[in-house]
């Protein structure tokens, strides 16, 4: 190989390395560029993901919110349906329980047909007086107002037994003190929807309700020997739903007061917890 030649392949080399610089460099170019891109759709995505879930929450917070206020329209309405109940339609059953008994006085003037007429109608009176009372309560406690939660839930409870037929051991301490209104009013309401589905769906024989302070907490369980909650009943009970419902109702009034509902159900029964913090 003559010098000319070695001259012309050291040529070819540089020019091939040269070539191989610049693509290599033309490379490097392009995938830095792609990684800019790349930084920014990233930076681009999660300010979007932080966008929607501001607007979630927002959206969630309103319906908290709204949720709240449907609980506390909820409770003023039955607040004052209950009083409607007890001052204006009892008044009248009252009064007309009095016709009735001055009736009852001269049944002995009536025939046979008139004195029964009579007597039906005075059985009636009682009955729809009894009616209206048991609504009134369940609408609104009198008792929860005037002597707090405990008198309150004694007295429903005896009340739920008389009616269902089951036997519910209320263990609460004799020296309970009283508890703010809202508070009270969410242990009661617990306990009734708790009560509620025991009659409804459990098929348990008997109920025990044990209510009891903790440090700066307050305890409340309801618990059953039923056939159990279905795997989906569980499941939806975890999760939102209309306020004031069921469980879903349930959990959302002791959210609002920083509380917390837990479900253990299987096929020997049902524990429903709610823990709630007190001063």
């Amino acid at each position: 190989m003559d010098e000319s030649d070695e001259k012309l392949l050291r040529s070819v080399a540089l020019q091939n390395s040269r070539a191989v610089l610049l693509a290599r460099e033309r490379a490097e170019r392009e995938l830095l560029s792609a990684k800019e891109a790349l930084g920014k759709a990233r930076d681009e995505l999660e300010k979007r993901v932080q966008e929607r879930t501001a607007e979630l929450e927002r959206a969630n917070q309103g319906l908290r919110d709204l949720s709240a206020r449907l609980l506390v329209l909820q409770d003023e309405e039955r607040r004052r349906l209950a009083r409607e109940l007890h001052d204006s339609v009892g008044q009248i059953l009252a009064a007309l329980s009095m016709n009735v008994g001055v009736v009852k006085a001269q049944v002995h003037k009536l025939d046979s047909r008139g004195a029964k007429a009579a007597l039906e109608n005075i059985q009636l009176v009682e009955q729809a007086s009894r009616e209206i009372r048991t609504i009134s309560h369940l609408l609104h406690p009198p008792l929860l107002e005037i002597m707090g939660l405990a008198s309150a839930l004694r007295g429903y409870v005896e009340g739920f037994s008389q009616r269902s037929k089951i036997e519910v051991d209320l263990k609460i301490p004799s020296d309970f003190d009283r508890l703010p209104e809202v508070l009270e009013l969410a242990v009661f309401r617990m306990v009734q929807e708790c009560l509620t589905n025991i009659h409804r769906h459990s098929g348990s024989a008997t109920a025990t309700i044990r209510i009891q302070r903790e440090g700066g907490h307050l305890v409340v369980q309801v618990i059953d020997r039923g056939k159990g909650m279905p795997k989906e009943k569980q499941h939806e009970s975890t999760v939102a739903g209309p306020s004031g419902v069921g469980f879903a109702g349930m959990r959302e009034r002791l959210r609002q007061l920083g509380g917390t509902l837990e479900i253990q159900s299987d096929g020997n029964g049902t524990i429903v917890s709610a823990i709630l913090k007190v001063d």
